[in-house]
């Protein structure tokens, strides 16, 4: 598979440098863009574990990055481009998010670079409008550092989402190609050496997972006014360390709209992933029309958990409610809004539930 694959890029490698000569195409120039997103919200947590503290009152969290975005166009129709994502707000473990290279053709579309996989960027979900039921936002007004309940995979995991990658790998160095949209349908597949980001060392199938393979589909169209979009993905590790198995992912989605109105449902999946093997499942209707825009949804999320009574390591199974809204104030400035209820079970002896009340406005700004 990892020859198949390597082969492939490099026959599409070579056949882009041998039809791009010398051209008159503007040097590529970068541009500045991003968000800026600022939640005021209160939140009511019941938590039996003591050592939970009182996390109930007002906050204020931010989510923000710069976007350096460009591309140049060669003479023989090829685009080039980059796109470079700088956490906005302060990350030591992360702070370039997302880093890659771009090209663009009749062929196609190549990434190469710190990128989701196909499997993560073709998956749809249902629409929402507030702060984001299906990707884990919930859990930094619900779970508090001393929770019984730990928020690990919450963030491309099933237990918080249906956006998920094979062992959560996020956005490792890998090299993904997009096929032309054909009546529809489009198909991407992934290949990740291993589960590292802006890393340049050499993989070690000895004592890591290396070898990643990601596969996405979806299929768009309008039937007189009548909007489809169906995806499927499944992603997997060929290699693991000796005596580990090789962790699945897979997931499905569906949307279907019509005069502003929607509806859709999401499912994922983790198999051989450890403690965050488990299911999840959104489903969720929306309507929108000119700046206002409402949505209701739901998310089912499972962690099976290692059997450890551990926060880390603990079975645990999330429902939550978000009825969102949203405004446009004008261009680029969107005013929203979450009423959010989650509660978190535990079979695990030991760890205590988690239920939370919670209202979030915020402000979103794109540039």
């Amino acid at each position: 598979m990892k020859k198949v694959l390597l082969g492939s890029t490099a026959l599409v490698a070579a056949g882009v440098m041998a039809t791009a000569p010398a051209s008159a195409a503007e040097k590529l120039s970068a541009k500045v863009g991003g968000y800026m997103e600022q939640w005021v919200g209160y939140t009511s947590v019941d938590d039996d574990n003591a050592a939970a503290g009182d996390t109930s009152g007002f906050d204020v969290k931010s989510d923000s990055e710069i976007h350096f975005k460009g591309a140049t166009v060669l003479d023989n129709g090829i685009e080039f481009g980059i796109n470079v994502q700088l956490e906005a707000n302060s990350n030591s473990g992360d702070q370039i998010d997302e880093s890659y290279l771009i090209v663009k053709g009749s062929f196609g579309e190549i990434n190469i670079g710190s990128e989701n996989s196909a499997m993560y960027k073709m998956h749809y979900a249902p629409s929402e409008f507030g702060i984001g039921i299906n990707s884990g936002d919930q859990s930094d007004w619900t779970l508090g550092s001393g929770s019984s309940i730990s928020s690990s995979g919450t963030f491309r995991g099933p237990f918080g989402s249906t956006y998920v990658e094979p062992a959560r790998a996020n956005d490792s160095e890998k090299i993904t190609y997009y096929t032309p949209r054909v009546a529809g349908f489009q198909v991407g597949a992934s290949y990740s050496p291993d589960t590292n980001q802006d890393s340049n060392s050499l993989t070690d199938s000895d004592s890591a997972l290396t070898s990643g393979v990601m596969f996405g589909a979806n299929y768009v169209n309008n039937f007189g006014g009548f909007d489809v979009a169906l995806s499927g993905g499944y992603g997997t590790f060929l290699d693991s360390p000796s005596g580990s198995n090789e962790p699945e992912a897979y997931s499905a989605g569906i949307k279907l709209g019509y005069a502003g109105f929607g509806i859709g449902a999401s499912w994922a999946r983790f198999d051989d992933s450890g403690a965050n093997d488990g299911d999840a499942y959104n489903l969720g209707v929306s309507y929108s029309t000119g700046p206002f825009g409402v949505s209701l949804s739901y998310l089912n999320g499972e962690r099976e958990g290692s059997g450890a009574a551990t926060a880390s390591g603990s079975q645990a199974e999330q429902d939550t409610f978000m009825l969102s809204g949203k405004y446009a104030l004008g261009p680029g400035v969107t005013a929203a809004a979450t009423l959010g209820h989650s509660e978190y079970t535990s079979s695990t002896a030991g760890v205590s539930d988690v239920e939370a009340t919670y209202f979030v406005t915020g402000i979103r700004l794109s540039f």
